[in-house]
């Protein structure tokens, strides 16, 4: 009886310990809301950026820029670089 107190007291203390890990994660971690949540994010042209358009990025639209100002056309895929007022600026990738 005393070796099965034994294990489930080592038991219960590696969990905890495991949970203490997890929260001390959570609470480290860099928490990133709205538009710093986009930097670096993939998208889709869906109106054609001359040098502004519009473009999908995570299931919503947004008015977008060219960072160079080129042409880029509808279909075409496209990362966020950064942020001019509401507009996001993007280029496009391979």
């Amino acid at each position: 009886m005393g070796l099965i107190a034994i294990v489930l007291a080592v038991l219960c203390f590696l969990f905890i310990c495991f949970l203490a890990v997890l929260g001390v994660k959570s609470i480290m971690g860099k928490t990133v809301s709205g538009s710093e949540a986009l930097l670096g994010e993939i998208g889709k042209v869906i109106k054609a950026l001359k040098p502004e358009g519009i473009v999908n990025v995570s299931r919503e639209d947004y008015t977008a820029k060219s960072k160079d100002g080129v042409t880029i056309e509808v279909g075409s895929k496209v990362k966020v670089v950064a942020f001019e007022g509401v507009k996001i600026i993007v280029e496009k990738t391979q």
